[in-house]
């Protein structure tokens, strides 16, 4: 049986237009249970007309730092999320040989953008044990400068 989890932050894009920001970067742990990203979404509130996206990358060689997010629980019986998560509070080292595997746009004067997986073989996955296969980070680039947004990713664990 799977079990379901999200992890949501209030994110500013970066200050320079057009000029990506990472926000999120998830690692797989040893032997853990399979993980499925099953929804991406990213919801924009500015004065600036334009648009902005979400892109979620794997990478080769994982990145590092960041401030550990603990995800939460969407049935409160689960146990805890075997996936780490870390987020831009402290600064995040991008992972090397990137390769962008999703893309949600947003409108920046508001609205949301969202991607939900229809069917679980459709679902990003991420194998155990990090590395190459065990390894995600989220991104946001707009055409306007410091853009309020909320960036929410679900997944399970099975």
């Amino acid at each position: 049986m799977p079990f379901y989890y999200d992890v949501t932050r209030s994110v500013t894009t970066n200050g320079s237009a057009n000029t990506e920001s990472q926000h999120f970067r998830v690692l797989t742990v040893s032997n853990q249970k399979m993980f499925r990203l099953m929804g991406l979404y990213g919801a924009c509130q500015s004065g600036t007309a334009g648009g902005a996206r979400v892109r979620l990358k794997t990478a080769g060689v994982a990145g590092s730092l960041g401030t550990a997010q603990i995800p939460a629980k969407r049935n409160a019986d689960s146990p805890a999320a075997d996936t780490t998560w870390f987020n831009d509070a402290s600064a995040l080292t991008a992972g090397t040989t990137l390769t962008t595997r999703l893309t949600v746009g947003m409108a920046q004067t508001g609205g949301m953008g969202g991607w939900v997986a229809l069917e679980m073989d459709h679902a990003l996955s991420l194998k155990p044990n990090g590395g190459p296969n065990g390894n995600a980070e989220i991104y946001t680039i707009a055409n306007g400068a410091s853009i309020a947004a909320d960036l929410t990713a679900e997944f399970q664990e099975n």
